[in-house]
């Protein structure tokens, strides 16, 4: 698999005079290696030469990490140094040795400056481009395995926000009553956690913080006559969930219920236009036309999605003008929203994965209006 990932940039590398790709800790380390160790201030890299077989070179702490990885027998060798030691002048030697051509390199994203400058130093006549530019194309399109994860890790989801809302059932929907968002963060992390997923978070908001896209949990209660919306993401061996739903508490006004069903009406509309073929902004078309024509426009105010995978947030999004054509293996959100500032807010969102005509739908948990009383 490692390997196959390799060669595949390979091809690009050369069809773009890319002599070597540099890569820090991050997600396309692990895409290329399996490496998945987060970054500190210690220099960190994987050196794949356009020839040659790759190398990693690491601080000595990190000896055990790097030599357990899955392209571990792929790699030429492993070249430690030591607290105190010069990495830069220690890489600058070992591509001498190799011979490698330092014409163009291209340097993983997320690489900090820390990093870059003293890079830049060292190969001062080298093009720098971005990495991303080779792995992202490889990575829009996830095979068989990664599927298979990103499955599991919706599965797992949809399974502890269950957990979490039936609670209401327990006191006739009670439970969460005066209960904070931090509160019900904290509840839906543990059943993310017994599901065995990591790297767990959450926008939870009630009331009028749901119409704030991006709110952060804080102190607010839940209570009768607000809504709930629960936008909650998290990781199964490396690969991401991502999943929203909107709830709410006692009676609605007819608005939100007029909202909701509008919302809901996009959120399937967009589903429907994923079809092999279509691009990302005919999905975003379906989506937005639809609440365009209800008359919330102006209270839609984010993309419909995005690409998602080994990042939470990868890849092109779901969106105006972004003409990428849908093509099996893409996973994507679909997420439209409606906010009325100062009132509520309404988003649903699943995760999909394109087949080999149409979208999968990832997720499972009910989307129609819940209203817990």
């Amino acid at each position: 698999m490692y390997l196959e990932r390799m060669e595949k940039v390979r091809v690009l590398m050369e069809c773009e005079g890319v002599d070597v790709l540099l890569l820090g800790p991050s997600s396309d380390i692990f895409y290329l290696s399996g490496y998945g160790v987060k970054a500190d201030k210690r220099l960190l890299l994987l050196v794949l030469p356009l020839k040659g077989k790759p190398f990693i070179l690491a601080n000595l702490l990190y000896k055990e990490q790097v030599e357990a990885i899955a392209a571990a027998p792929l790699l030429d060798s492993f070249i430690y140094w030591k607290d105190g030691e010069d990495p830069f002048g220690l890489l600058k030697k070992e591509v001498e040795k190799r011979d490698i051509p330092l014409k163009r390199i291209a340097l993983e994203a997320s690489i900090p400056a820390l990093f870059t400058l003293p890079l830049r130093k060292c190969f001062p006549g080298a093009d720098f481009v971005l990495a991303s530019e080779l792995t992202d194309p490889l990575r829009q399109s996830k095979d068989r395995g990664e599927l298979e994860l990103i499955r599991r890790a919706c599965r797992e989801s949809d399974r502890a926000l269950a957990a979490v809302i039936d609670k209401t059932i327990e006191k006739d929907g009670s439970y969460w009553v005066g209960k904070s968002e931090a509160e019900f963060y904290e509840a839906l992390s543990a059943e993310f956690s017994r599901g065995g997923l990591n790297n767990f978070g959450a926008g939870i908001a009630v009331g009028a913080n749901a119409a704030i896209p991006h709110h952060v949990p804080g102190n607010t209660k839940i209570e009768r006559g607000k809504c709930l919306l629960v936008d909650f993401w998290g990781r199964n061996e490396g690969y991401y969930s991502d999943c929203t739903r909107t709830f709410h508490f006692g009676q609605a006004e007819k608005e939100f219920e007029k909202i909701h069903a509008i919302v809901l009406e996009a959120q399937e509309a967009a589903q429907r236009a994923a079809i092999v073929g279509n691009t990302l902004a005919d999905v975003d078309f379906a989506a937005r036309s639809l609440i365009e024509e209800a008359g919330y426009g102006e209270n839609f105010t984010h993309r419909t999605g995005h690409g998602c995978g080994i990042d939470l947030h990868e890849g092109d999004s779901v969106n105006v003008g972004v003409n990428v054509i849908l093509v099996p293996g893409m996973v994507f959100s679909i997420e439209p929203g409606i906010y009325l500032p100062g009132r509520f807010g309404v988003r649903i969102e699943n995760l999909v994965a394109m087949g080999e005509q149409a979208a999968e739908i990832l997720h499972s948990y009910p989307r129609e209006l819940r209203i817990i009383s």
